[in-house]
């Protein structure tokens, strides 16, 4: 079933506009009689299209029900990485049913955050939802420094390549974890995220990317989560 997301009110029967309506239309060609997965922040609808005019299309809401929560919560701190490799933690920490993405600046990561890059993350996060079919998007907080990182899980981890053992990281339901810049963490930064709580954790001998990294961990962390 196709699946989109609506930011107005799930009615009886109501109307797609703009971009919703382009996406239906030309990207996905739907037609009069196609079933519609419509996602809100608060509902989900499976829907029927009824009628597809040449601006706008009518939808009938067929069942409704609250979005599914998660049993969980996964705040993930991402150090700031070139354009193509945040947006690709964006989507895969969105797909994977990250709570909360925040992007951080260290010493030796991208040192801005624009509100039209936001921006761009946000949409990145709901297409990646849609396609994964989760139901609740997560929250991409504004940047903030490393310093001002707080270990807010009952677990906090940092995933930290030159950490002196190797070993698999403690998973509860309700985790923070941090995933470093393409330069690595300052030692500096190290003992500071160390003092405030979060354990200093190296899963594995080989010393990733930090794109791979956002992947292969949170991945762990998720699949964990899920079997507790």
């Amino acid at each position: 079933m196709k699946r989109i997301f609506y930011e107005g009110m799930i009615n009886d029967v109501f109307s797609l506009e703009g971009d919703v309506f382009h996406y239906l239309k030309n990207v996905v060609r739907a037609k009069e009689g196609d079933t519609l997965g419509v996602l809100t922040p608060s509902q989900y609808a499976e829907c029927t299209i009824t009628e597809l005019g040449k601006r706008s299309a009518s939808v009938r809401a067929d069942i409704v029900r609250e979005t599914k929560r998660h049993d969980y919560r996964l705040t993930v701190y991402q150090c700031l990485l070139k354009r193509e490799y945040m947006d690709f933690a964006v989507e895969k920490y969105s797909e994977l049913g990250a709570t909360e993405i925040v992007p951080v600046v260290s010493r030796r990561s991208l040192n801005e955050l624009k509100d039209k890059t936001r921006d761009r993350f946000t949409d990145i996060a709901v297409k990646a939802v849609l396609q994964s079919e989760n139901e609740q998007l997560p929250v991409i907080a504004d940047s903030i420094d490393i310093s001002d990182i707080t270990p807010c899980g009952t677990e906090n981890i940092v995933f930290y390549e030159r950490a002196e053992t190797v070993g698999m990281p403690p998973v509860s339901k309700d985790m923070s974890i941090v995933i470093g810049p393409e330069g690595g963490f300052t030692e500096e930064e190290i003992s500071m995220l160390a003092a405030k709580g979060f354990k200093i954790i190296k899963p594995v001998s080989q010393i990733l990317k930090a794109e791979t990294a956002s992947v292969v961990f949170t991945g762990y962390v998720r699949m964990m989560q899920d079997n507790i």
